[in-house]
C-alpha cells in the first residue's frame, strides 16, 4: 500500500563513492555483501548490529517477505540485466565489422540500442542492490565491472583507447579499476562528442589514429561489453538457486539454511537498498546535476553542473531516474507487473501504521509522476525546463523524510552506516 535540503554531506558521500570504485569496501556504499557465483558465502549485517524486532510484538510474516521480494522482485531483476547484457557484445562487434567495412553509420544505432537496453536493465538493479552485486572484490565489485558510475575516466579511456588498438593482446582489463570499464565506459565510446580526447597532454599514439579512431573506440568498447557481459553473468548465477543460491539465502534468513541471522535481518539488507533513492538519485542526480549544493566539479550553486549529470554522453538521465523510482516502488508495494504479494507497505500496516503506509506511497507515487513529467532530455531541462527538475528532487525528499525517520522507526529498521551521518 501506500507520506523532505541539500545534502550536507555530498562531498563526502562522494568521495565514499570513489573509495568503492577503487576497489575498497562495498560497506561504503552502505551495501552488505555476500553470495558470489563460486567465490565466497559469508556472513551478512545491517546498519547496526542489534536486532531489534525482537521487543516487536506485531505478527507480519518477514519470511514471506522476504521470499516474495526475492523470489519476485530481485531474482528477475538480475536475470534481466544478464539477459539484456548478453546482447551488447555482438550488436558492438557487428558495429566494428561495419567500421572496417566503411559503413559504421548503419550500425551504430543499433549498437547503441543493445547499450540503452542493458543500461535500463541495469538501473532497476541500482535501485536495488543486494547482497552479490556490492560484494568486495578487487580491483572493482560486480557493481562496478556492471556499471561503475558516478567513477568516471574519461583521459584514462582515452589512454586506452590507443593501447587496446595497438596491442589488444596485451591488454589486460583485471588490472583496471571501475572507472575505466564498465557501462559507463561503454557509453563515452559510443556517444563520442568529439573527436578530441579528453586529457591535458595528448596520449601518446592518438594523432596516429585518424580515421582509424571510431573503430578503436568501438574494439575497446567491445572488450567491456564481453567484461560487462560476463560480470551480470556471473551476478545472476551468484542468485540463482542452482548457483550461489543468494534468492534461497536471503528467503531463508533467520534459518539453518542462510548465514543472515534472522528475518528481520534479512528485511533491513532489503531495506537499506531504498536509501539509493536518497543518496544517489535524490542528492546526486537531481541535487548535484541541478546545483542545488556545491559540488568539487563545478564550484557553484544555483545553476546546473552538467559533468554531475549521469549518463550524460548518452543524455538518458531522465530515463534512469524514472527506472530507479519504479523498481523502489515495486519493492515497497509487493507489486510488479506480473506477481502481488507482501511489501513494506503491508509490513507498515501489520505494526498499526496504515496512514504511514498510504502516505509514503502516495508520495513515491508523486514523485514517479513528476519524473515522468520530466523531458526525456535531461540536459535540455537543466537549460529549459529547470523548473520540473527542482520539483522532482522535491517531490523525492517528501518522501525520503518518512523512509530516513518514521519508516526505521515504527519498522524497528537501522539506517545504513552513510546515511547515519547524513544531516539531510
Amino acid at each position: 500500500m501506500q507520506n523532505r535540503v541539500v545534502p550536507a554531506s555530498a562531498f563526502a558521500r562522494r568521495a565514499r563513492l570513489a573509495i568503492a570504485s577503487l576497489g575498497m569496501s562495498a560497506l561504503e556504499r552502505g551495501g552488505r555483501g555476500l553470495v558470489i557465483t563460486g567465490l565466497v558465502l559469508a556472513g551478512f549485517g545491517c546498519g547496526g548490529e542489534t536486532d531489534k524486532h525482537d521487543a516487536m510484538t506485531d505478527n507480519f510474516d518477514r519470511s514471506a517477505l522476504l521470499a516474495h521480494l526475492a523470489t519476485n522482485v530481485l531474482l528477475p531483476i538480475q536475470e534481466d540485466v544478464a539477459a539484456k547484457a548478453a546482447l551488447v557484445p555482438a550488436a558492438i562487434e557487428a558495429h566494428c565489422t561495419a567500421l572496417g567495412s566503411g559503413t559504421g553509420d548503419t550500425t551504430l544505432g543499433t549498437a547503441r540500442l543493445a547499450w540503452q537496453n542493458a543500461v535500463d536493465a541495469w538501473e532497476r538493479a541500482d535501485a536495488l542492490k543486494v547482497g552479490p552485486a556490492v560484494m568486495d572484490a578487487l580491483p572493482a565489485t560486480l557493481r562496478d565491472r556492471i556499471y561503475a558510475w558516478p567513477a568516471q575516466a574519461p583521459c584514462d579511456t582515452d589512454r586506452d583507447v590507443v593501447t587496446h588498438f595497438n596491442a589488444p593482446a596485451s591488454y589486460d582489463l583485471t588490472t583496471k579499476l571501475g572507472r575505466q570499464r564498465s557501462l559507463t565506459t561503454i557509453e563515452y565510446l559510443l556517444f563520442p562528442q568529439t573527436d578530441m580526447h579528453s586529457c591535458v597532454t595528448e596520449p601518446p599514439g592518438w594523432t596516429a589514429l585518424a580515421a582509424n579512431l571510431p573503430l578503436a573506440r568501438c574494439r575497446l568498447a567491445l572488450t567491456l561489453a564481453e567484461d560487462v557481459a560476463t560480470a551480470a553473468n556471473e551476478l545472476v548465477t551468484a542468485w540463482r538457486a542452482d548457483g550461489g543460491n543468494y534468492v534461497g539465502e536471503l528467503a531463508g534468513a533467520g534459518t539453518s539454511a542462510s548465514s543472515i541471522a534472522s528475518a528481520h535481518a534479512g528485511v533491513n539488507l532489503v531495506s537499506n537498498s531504498f536509501f539509493y533513492v536518497d543518496r544517489d538519485v535524490k542528492d546526486m542526480k537531481l541535487a548535484e546535476s541541478a546545483g542545488l549544493v556545491m559540488t568539487t566539479v563545478c564550484g557553484v550553486v544555483g545553476e546546473p553542473c552538467v559533468r554531475e549529470v549521469e549518463l550524460r554522453y548518452a543524455d538518458r538521465a531522465t530515463f534512469a531516474i524514472r527506472i530507479n523510482l519504479s523498481a523502489l516502488r515495486q519493492a515497497v508495494s509487493g507489486t510488479t507487473p506480473t506477481a502481488d504479494g507482501p511489501g513494506f507497505d503491508d509490513f507498515l500496516i501489520a505494526v498499526g501504521q496504515p496512514d504511514l503506509a498510504a502516505n509514503m506511497l502516495a508520495d513515491l507515487d508523486a514523485a514517479i509522476a513528476k519524473a515522468s513529467a520530466l523531458p526525456d532530455s535531461f540536459l535540455g531541462a537543466l537549460t529549459s525546463n529547470y523548473t520540473a527538475v527542482v520539483d522532482t528532487h522535491a517531490a523525492i525528499k517528501q518522501f525520503t523524510n518518512d523512509l530516513k525517520s518514521q519508516f526505521l522507526t515504527v519498522l524497528a529498521l537501522d539506517i545504513p552506516d552513510d546515511v547515519a551521518s547524513d544531516n539531510d
